[in-house]
């Protein structure tokens, strides 16, 4: 259905016009708009031109946004070059036949695997658009050339005020959808009690924290909310009738429940108190960060709710222990129950680490997090890599100090145990036995956590955690960052535990100021 212009008023075909944050921000947007027609201005390879130098993320994704269109626009560049304005969009050239714009002519560029269709809208060398900024210079050019487009003209970009314009230019305007997390985990979802039978209750509590099989809990449903949702494999609570008792349990990918009633200490010794989970979603942590079968577990949640401080601890506790530095008998102690173990003082592991020199076999503990500053940049950092990269992590330097004290985390540093490690240099890596903790994780982007989630190899587990309410990192949103991207594309896996912490429990004073201000 079209107005008396010509212009389509249902569901029908749109032309796209994308900005250069968009591509940037993932190159292969280009392919991503199914049937429709897309519209890359000169103003934006421009852009991507003047970004394509450098060794930066940014940099690099201008690059391979630029080989792209390359790709797209093979064997038809004699065309483009002789050819000066666009086509009426969604109408394809054909033999003998040319959509006119002012008297010009613009190919479609067919885009390789979709239906879709690519223009490159260039400027008029003798006639060029007006603007203060790139961004006023595209919504100029497809200003200007909005009369040879019947279709709907949207324009996709990760800049509010982009957008902004855009709407005030007269044309629709969203952000880039690709990759934007459907759903996100806020608190760990409640069960009714009701949902099991008293005999299932019953053996529940019985199997001593193994858990049991359920058969069919997995096709009931759980009221969310005023809505009613499938129960997905993951962490619930499980709430009383007429009661405040409530009880953590984990349900499998194969329908098989277990209650959590008692977690252990992690990193417990005789000059520290060791570190114990002190809510329910801290607990449902702590259980999947021990679990040899969850691979990567993403921790969210607001500042001050211990999502670094338990990465940490039970990073440390598990690497001491499977590198028999934490506790001695390990063989005997292969069965019993985590709960019931002997730890032994992580001063006395210090000490054996600092006799033993690290193999190839040996654990480690892999620590990563964006280079992003709070205020003004503090320029070029000297010293060599952990002397860089000391600043960026001394939010995690404390937390080990807490856990360890001074002279035992510098030891572990000094053998290789831990590792500080820029993400920058993730890209490339095979990562072997070794726990990577990737903190700050908000402040990455879906293309950044992919690589750095695929760099886990044989016996590596991958942590992230961050408060996707808290970004400092232009063009990104609480759904589009990545790990708020991880935890929805991947959160539904077998190896995936999604844990969100809820209560700050750093002290009262940061509770109520995380509340109030």
């Amino acid at each position: 259905m079209y107005d008396s212009n010509g212009r389509c008023l249902d569901n029908c075909m749109k032309t796209y016009c994308l900005d250069t944050n968009v591509l940037i921000h993932d190159p292969r947007a280009l392919f991503s708009f199914e049937e429709n027609v897309i519209v890359v201005t000169e103003y934006v390879i421009l852009e991507l031109d003047q970004l394509k130098e450098g060794n930066e993320e940014k940099n690099r994704n201008a690059r391979e946004a630029g080989r792209l269109l390359r790709e797209i626009s093979r064997g038809l560049s004699e065309k483009v070059i002789s050819m000066q304005s666009v086509p009426v969009a969604g109408t394809p050239l054909s033999k003998g036949k040319k959509a006119r714009s002012n008297g010009k002519t613009f190919p479609e560029l067919q885009i390789p695997g979709t239906n879709g269709k690519l223009i490159l809208l260039m400027d008029d060398p003798d006639d060029r658009v007006q603007g203060e900024t790139r961004d006023d210079q595209i919504l100029g050019l497809l200003y200007k050339h909005r009369a040879a487009f019947k279709t709907p003209i949207i324009v996709v970009t990760k800049d509010t005020l982009m957008g902004i314009k855009a709407i005030g230019r007269g044309f629709g305007q969203q952000n880039y959808r690709r990759d934007q997390a459907k759903t996100q985990l806020r608190q760990l979802p409640h069960l009714n009690v009701q949902i099991f039978s008293n005999e299932a209750i019953n053996a529940l509590f019985s199997s001593d924290g193994q858990g049991i099989l359920l058969e069919g809990v997995l096709s009931k449903t759980y009221l969310d909310g005023d809505q009613t949702r499938p129960i997905i494999p993951g962490y619930y609570v499980m709430n009383y009738e007429q009661s405040q008792m409530e009880t953590l349990l984990c349900i499998d990918h194969d329908e098989r429940v277990r209650t959590i009633l008692k977690m252990p200490v992690l990193c417990n010794g005789k000059s520290h108190r060791g570190i114990q989970a002190r809510n329910t979603e801290q607990s449902a942590a702590v259980d999947a960060l021990l679990d040899k079968k969850k691979t990567l577990v993403c921790m969210t949640g607001p500042a001050g709710t211990g999502k670094t401080l338990l990465a940490i601890a039970a990073a440390l506790d598990e690497v001491q222990r499977i590198n028999q530095l934490h506790y001695h008998g390990a063989e005997k102690q292969e069965g019993t129950p985590r709960h019931e173990r002997k730890f032994h003082s992580a001063e006395k592991a210090s000490n054996e680490a600092a006799l033993q020199p690290r193999n190839g076999n040996d654990m480690q503990i892999l620590i990563a997090r964006p280079m992003v500053s709070l205020g003004r940049e503090m320029g070029f950092l000297p010293g060599d890599v952990n002397e860089k990269m000391r600043p960026w992590i001394q939010p995690i330097v404390d937390n080990l100090k807490l856990i360890l004290g001074s002279g035992r985390f510098e030891s572990l540093l000094l053998d290789g145990t831990i590792e500080v490690q820029p993400l920058q240099f993730i890209r490339g890596r095979s990562i072997n036995n070794a726990i990577v903790i990737i903190d700050e994780a908000q402040n990455t982007t879906p293309l950044e956590i992919k690589t750095i989630i695929t760099r886990a190899g044989k016996n590596c587990k991958v942590v992230l955690t961050g408060d996707p309410d808290q970004i400092d990192v232009p063009y990104l949103d609480k759904l589009s960052n990545g790990l708020t991207y991880a935890a929805d594309r991947l959160g539904r896996e077998p190896f995936t535990a999604v844990i969100p912490l809820c209560k700050c429990e750093r002290s009262e004073m940061a509770a109520r100021a995380a509340e109030l201000l």
